[in-house]
Parts: structure tokens; sequence; C-alpha cells
């Protein structure tokens, strides 16, 4: 499928893909140094000794960073050494817990006292929207053509976090397409069935693993299909069914995926898993349907596939035998289809405030480009082989020392990584398959149209509109509303700002196409 890039950023991303950096380019972007050196050999007497000059001090700079693990990485260990080796800084690293991360991130840019780089897991809030609108952040889509890894950067990744058409932060990457089907391979085995290709056969594979005893145990206690409270493999479904990512582009206008038929039809769908209970019944209250997978009583979970290797792992605690296999899309109407996700994890942003020059933003930006090093990639994902790994007879071995673990922040590491195709995977069979399948469903991925545009009304009112939908989802799959009351949900939802919702992203995308 093509990929359509934002208009206003095409001409420079096109540009970017275009160029191959320097040497000399490299050289010119990596000082960071507020000490200039002369090495102009002419300035001096004939015959005298040229010196040699001195290497650029190392830029000081800090960045702001959520921690998911109890002890942030070790400023003492080999790791931290390199990446400030490396990257010719002085870095300080500022790690907030992640559960409290946002409400420190909104103090902290109210305040105005910001570090060098904060760390943004949603560019589309509105404090910080308005803070980019209110000229606080660098613009840095103009300079990341002139970065030899930065410049590789993916227009899609980047289109979704723009603000306005402009790029204002560094991303975060992730694969594209991650979602899929997990599928215990073993009950199929058992049942003599294949691997599910089209929406139809996975139909019939849910209907065999509730009713047919796929775990060969002699009790009715299995079933299909497990979902959850916020549904994990709804937009996948949708997809599958002809429905598009979140929203598209009709008759000229911007239109939610819940005004199109294949919304309907894959409600109707889950209704039939419901009503024939080959969908666990108390979905609706279920917080994490991998608990349900773990405890080897369902068969099939649609989500992020990175889930996989460690269902299975689960599963053999009550089955040994038990093995699960993944795919990345079904067959349906419009034939395989995969949701593209943003292509990113957050992004880094770097305040004017305390980041006042262009040779101190281009110190910053060479951080992130050394950082996106092949070798610099495997340390921050992986760790450091010797230390925090060792590779025997092919096998990955990550080390118990607990000192060595902190050394790498029990992996918050990664957190600081800006790309990662060139990080080396470690892992079973399932991990290089997963790989495998994220590469695939990249090629049939559909994006959200809207992902580069910003509502106002959806900023303010999103949330609210969002249950609306969900809950008449819910009440629809389970019998509690008909269509007729699915459709009065639907109006309900235009009257109380998704009409406005539909106007506001149209004439983003109408100013965007002029551009």
């Amino acid at each position: 499928m093509k990929k359509r890039l934002h208009p206003k950023m095409s001409k420079s991303i096109a540009l970017a893909s275009l160029l191959t950096l320097t040497a000399g380019v490299a050289a010119g972007c990596g000082g960071g140094s507020k000490e200039a050196v002369s090495t102009d050999a002419s300035a001096k007497p004939s015959g005298a000794t040229t010196e040699v000059a001195k290497p650029a001090a190392p830029y000081k700079m800090s960045i702001m960073m959520p921690s998911f693990n109890p002890e942030p990485m070790a400023t003492d260990g080999e790791i931290f050494k390199k990446i400030q080796s490396v990257t010719n800084t002085e870095l300080k690293l500022n790690w907030v817990p992640s559960a409290t991360y946002s409400d420190k991130l909104s103090a902290t840019v109210a305040s105005g006292e910001l570090p060098s780089v904060i760390t943004v897991l949603n560019q589309k809030v509105p404090f910080i929207v308005n803070s980019v609108r209110s000229g606080m952040f660098w613009e840095l889509g103009p300079y990341l053509k002139d970065y030899k890894n930065l410049s590789r950067m993916n227009p899609i990744a980047l289109n979704a976090i723009s603000i306005d058409g402009k790029v204002y932060g560094i991303y975060r990457e992730r694969d594209l397409a991650r979602d899929g089907i997990t599928l215990r391979k073993d009950w199929l085995d058992n049942l003599g069935l294949q691997v599910p290709k089209t929406i139809d056969d996975f139909y019939n594979v849910l209907k065999a693993f509730t009713n047919n005893d796929p775990d060969k145990n002699g009790k009715n206690d299995t079933v299909g299909l497990v979902e959850q409270q916020t549904p994990a493999g709804w937009r996948d479904m949708l997809a599958w069914h002809g429905g598009p990512a979140d929203w598209e582009l009709k008759d000229g206008k911007m239109s939610p995926a819940h005004l199109s038929p294949a919304y309907l039809e894959t409600m109707k769908f889950y209704k039939k898993l419901y009503d024939e209970k080959l969908i666990n019944l108390d979905f609706a209250v279920v917080k994490d349907g991998r608990q349900v997978m773990n405890k080897g009583t369902a068969g099939a979970w649609v989500a992020n596939l990175n889930d996989a290797n460690g269902i299975e792992e689960q599963a053999k605690k009550v089955d040994p035998k038990a093995k699960v296999t993944i795919i990345g899309a079904l067959e349906g109407p419009k034939g395989l289809r995969s949701i593209a996700g943003t292509g990113s994890y957050g992004i880094f942003m770097i305040p004017k405030t305390s980041v006042k020059t262009e040779t101190e933003l281009k110190a910053i930006l060479n951080y992130f480009d050394k950082l996106s090093d092949k070798d610099m990639q495997n340390m921050l994902y992986n760790g450091i082989e010797g230390r925090q790994y060792t590779v025997e007879n092919g096998e990955y071995k990550k080390t118990a020392d607990p000192k060595l673990l902190v050394e790498y922040g029990m992996g918050d590491s990664s957190q600081l990584a800006v790309l990662r195709d060139q990080v080396t995977t470690f892992g079973p069979e399932l991990v290089h398959q997963r790989d495998n399948v994220w590469k695939e469903n990249a090629k049939i991925a559909i994006e959200n149209p809207v992902n580069a545009f910003i509502s106002d009304t959806a900023s303010e009112k999103g949330k609210e509109l969002d249950k609306l939908i969900e809950d008449a989802r819910t009440k629809f799959i389970m019998g509690a509303i008909d269509e007729n009351g699915w459709n009065k949900v639907v109006e309900q939802w235009k009257q109380n700002g998704g009409s406005k919702v539909i106007e506001e992203y149209t004439a983003e995308y109408n100013k965007s196409a002029k551009k």
C-alpha cells in the first residue's frame, strides 16, 4: 500500500533520503562545545610546528525520562560511560517513575525550568501543543538530513509525530504494525486443524477450540478467543473486515471508523462469538486477557505480538506440551490488511528555554545520531556482551548479577534509544518469528490519516466521546442494544462534539492538501 506523507513534509523528507552525510559534515555537527579551537596552520610563522587541535570539551546536557524499573541506570557503569564517551557529552539523566511521569512532565513544562531534553509520550496533549505553538521548542525537521542516522528516520513515523505539519521531536522507533494473533499451535495439532488464513477459517478454529476439547483433558473448560475490558484486538479485527485505521477520508471528509459499514459488521462478528460462547463472556470486566491465555484455558489472543513468547512460557507451566504460533493478519473482504501504529513510542523534544543556540542544538542532535550507530543500538537494548549477557552455542544468556543488571537500568537503557533498525534480536524461535511477521505486517499496513492533525474538540472531549462509542459497542456485542440502539448512540456522539471533531480534522486535511 502506498504510504501517505504529510504534504508539507514530503519535500524535506525526500531530500533527506537522497543525501549521504560526509565525514566533514559529521565533524561539523559533533562539537557541542562552546570553546572554539583554531586549527589553521597558515596563521603560524613559517617553519613553526603545527599544534594538534584539542578534542572538543564534552557538551553538558540533561534528559528527563520515565523509568519503568525500581533502580535507575548506574552512572558509574560501563554502559553510561560508553554513552558519554561516544557522544562526547557530560550527561545527566533525570529519571521519573512512569506512574507519575505525565503529571511531572506537565508541571515541569508549566514551570519553564526544563532540562536540555524532555521525553514526551504523547505530543498531541494540549499543554505540549500549546507550548510548541508558543515557540518553546526547536523545530528539528530541517536539521535531520545533516546526520548519518537521523536522516534515515521513517517518513511515516515523522509524519505521525508532527504538529501543524512540522517535526519538533526525535522519535523512539517501534515496528510500524505490531499486532496479530497469538494462537495455541498444540491445540491446532490436537484437533488436526491448519493455521487459519481467513476470517471464516478463524471462526471455525475458535469454534473447535471451544467445543472439541483441544487440550484433551476430557473437560469442557476452554474458550476460543479471549478479549478484555479495553479491547486488545478490536482495531485489528475491524481492519480484517475492511474497516479503516480509526479514521478514513470519505467523500472529501474525514470520517471515524465507527461510521463505516465494516464497523457494524465487525460488531456483528463479535456478537456471534459471544452468542455462541466462543469468546470469554466476562470480557467486559477482564483487565488483562493475557492472564487467561497464561492459564491455558484460551486458544487465541489478538494483540501486540510481543506478548507471544511470554504467553508460551506461562502456558508451559500449566501444560509442558503447550506451543504457540503467531499470525500477522487474516484475509477479509479487502484482502490482507494490518493496522499501522505511529511507528514510535514517545519523542525527545528540545526546549529553547534551556538550549538557546543552534550550536548547542547541533550538539544534542549529534548525541542522538551517535546513539543510533549499530553498536550503540545493540548496547542500549541488549547490554554489553560479557557483562549483561553472553552467547554460548548461539544461545543468549542474561546475567543474574544485580550490579550488572543495574548498569543498564534493568533494561531502562533502551528508553534512551532512538533508532532500533540494526538491533540484533536474541531469543527463541518465536521471537524471530515475531520479527518476521512484523516486517510482513508493515507491507500491508493501513494508516490513520489524522495522526498528523490536531482537533481541539478531540483534545478536550475525545476520551468522553470514545467512551460513548466503546460502551455502546460492548452493549451491542452482549445484546443489550440492537442496531437501532447503536444508531442512536452514534447520533448522540455527533451531537456531543463528534460532528465538530469531523469538521476540524477535515479542515486540517484541506489545509495540508493546499500546501
